[in-house]
């Protein structure tokens, strides 16, 4: 396995270990622990915690906070998408589009998982 495979191998079985995974894929587990970093890592002032103090430093900063920030606003994020695809058929053809063509993209390139991750 490379580098990234470890990682992600890592990563799963940890979230295994924390979820009861009956209705979660990998992927759904994935896409949230993904979702949340994104959302930390537009919080300048944690991230400077993170990169200016050792972890145990950093959790006891605005990290916590962030994270449960992370988790509503995300929730928050994807229910305004939800509503908006569901509520706008112009909307929901166009982001059909988008993912047949990102589909289409992962198949073309098996290597690469994805065009945006």
């Amino acid at each position: 396995k490379d580098k990234k495979e470890e990682f992600l191998s890592q990563i799963i079985s940890r979230l295994n270990e924390l979820f009861i995974t009956d209705k979660l894929t990998d992927g759904d587990m994935l896409s949230g622990f993904y979702t949340y970093c994104d959302k930390i890592a537009e919080n300048k002032t944690v991230m400077l915690q993170i990169a200016n103090n050792t972890p145990e430093q950093a959790m006891l900063g605005d990290f916590p906070n962030a994270f449960l920030s992370a988790v509503i606003e995300s929730d928050e994020a994807k229910q305004n998408l939800m509503t908006q695809i569901l509520s706008h058929q112009h909307i929901s053809d166009g982001v059909a589009r988008l993912v047949f063509d990102e589909l289409l993209h992962r198949q073309k390139n098996p290597t690469s998982q994805s065009g945006y991750r």
